[in-house]
């Protein structure tokens, strides 16, 4: 009788055991399951600020949007009249300008969510590495506790032989108890992070996919209006009443362009002599086409220009099959990636610091947007006839100070073949 009634006290005593075991472990289970909202604070600014500058963005987005709405209304009213050719164009060209601004929009809101994404799997590993560190800790304590076999907190407290000795063992078991809660709770808050960090990354990815979706939308209208526009401007050229208006725009937006480059390139030139933008020129001078692309189709300097008469060419001129991948004659920044659709057409300005820029135009498309740090050889465009342009071929400019050179100075040992 006395080994059976022992026998029941041991059992009653694994049973407290196995209850605190159970107890924890299903404290375990429910943090996993709760609903999971937390993200940590030490980045909260950075995003904020990121999610603000992809609101200010859609709202100017929007905007653009409405613009681009109004001037094809506009363009749908003179459509039909032919008299209006030039009203036309200017239209046009104003909704190519439109939607190359959505562009440069659409482009920094998938820059602003790539960089989100960026920090928040940076917060996303810690918070890993928190969740991972409490489990460890809550599974320790279970393991401890299962090897202890017959010792429960009740188990602590009953072998008290005084009632001070009571009060002591009273007092360690709620810190016991305390620090088992703190496991459980570190476990639960570290699983509510995780979960909350990986809700933020799953918006976030899921807006950088919609945003490449509008993107491509974007570049095949511009692509599409950039055909239209064309068209009527090889109209044009051919309307001897148009030729003098088209040659003035053309002045007018090159002189514009000039300013706009010179003002930019200054402030890039102070930042890459700060070391804030570091480039890798590259060595001397890399030819930006293949090899077999080296018929000259108009010189620097003096020409016949088959639209306007003599006048003196700001560039060289290559000709190349449309779509020939350009590439930079030396690394630098981009300084401008934009459409001049009375003049350039599609072209990118490099700036190489110490004054020097290269400017390469009527491309079919662009690879490169503003800001942009590209190697020597790298891939900013493909050739194209876009703008004022007679057929497929890269036209380039180079800059010193300000001054344009003769791009040829660049290649003295380019086998060039002289159809000007």
């Amino acid at each position: 009788m006395p080994k059976q009634t022992a026998q029941k006290a041991k059992k009653k005593k694994i049973d407290w055991r196995r209850v605190l075991v159970i107890l924890l472990a299903a404290s375990m289970l429910i943090a996993l399951i709760l609903p999971l909202l937390g993200s940590l604070s030490g980045h909260a600014a950075t995003q904020g600020e990121l999610k603000d500058q992809i609101s200010g963005l859609k709202d100017t987005a929007a905007a653009a949007k409405q613009r681009k709405q109004e001037l094809a209304n506009q363009l749908a009213a003179i459509n039909s009249d032919k008299a209006k050719a030039l009203e036309r164009k200017n239209l046009m060209d104003q909704q190519l300008y439109a939607i190359d601004d959505q562009i440069a929009n659409t482009q920094s809101q998938i820059e602003a969510y790539n960089t989100l994404i960026a920090g928040q799997e940076e917060v996303l590993a810690v918070a890993q590495a928190k969740e991972n560190s409490a489990y460890e800790r809550f599974c320790s304590r279970a393991r401890a506790m299962e090897e202890a076999g017959e010792i429960s907190y009740l188990s602590v407290v009953f072998q008290a032989d005084s009632f001070t000795d009571l009060l002591d063992r009273l007092a360690m078991v709620d810190e016991i108890v305390a620090y088992d809660n703190a496991v459980v709770e570190n476990l639960v808050a570290a699983r509510e992070e995780v979960e909350g960090v990986l809700a933020e990354l799953h918006e976030y990815k899921e807006g950088l996919e919609e945003q490449k979706a509008v993107l491509d939308d974007q570049r095949a209208e511009q692509a599409v209006k950039a055909t239209e526009a064309q068209a009527l401007f090889d109209e044009l050229k051919g309307k001897a009443d148009a030729v003098e208006a088209l040659e003035k725009a053309e002045r007018e937006e090159e002189a514009r362009i000039a300013r706009e480059i010179d003002k930019k390139q200054k402030q890039l030139d102070d930042l890459i002599l700060q070391e804030k933008i570091k480039l890798n020129l590259g060595t001397g001078y890399a030819y930006p086409l293949p090899a077999a692309n080296r018929t000259i189709t108009s010189k620097f300097g003096y020409r016949r220009c088959p639209f306007h008469g003599p006048e003196s060419h700001t560039g060289l001129d290559i000709a190349a099959p449309a779509k020939t991948p350009i590439g930079a004659i030396q690394g630098g920044v981009v300084v401008t990636s934009s459409y001049a659709p009375s003049s350039y057409g599609n072209y990118v300005v490099l700036s190489h610091g110490s004054g020097a820029t290269t400017l390469y135009a009527h491309m079919s498309s662009r690879a490169v947007k503003v800001g942009d740090v590209v190697s020597q050889g790298q891939t900013i465009g493909y050739v194209g006839t876009t703008g004022s342009s007679n057929g497929n071929h890269l036209h380039i400019e180079w800059k010193i100070n300000g001054v344009r050179q003769d791009p040829m100075g660049m290649f003295p040992n380019i086998p060039f073949i002289d159809h000007s």
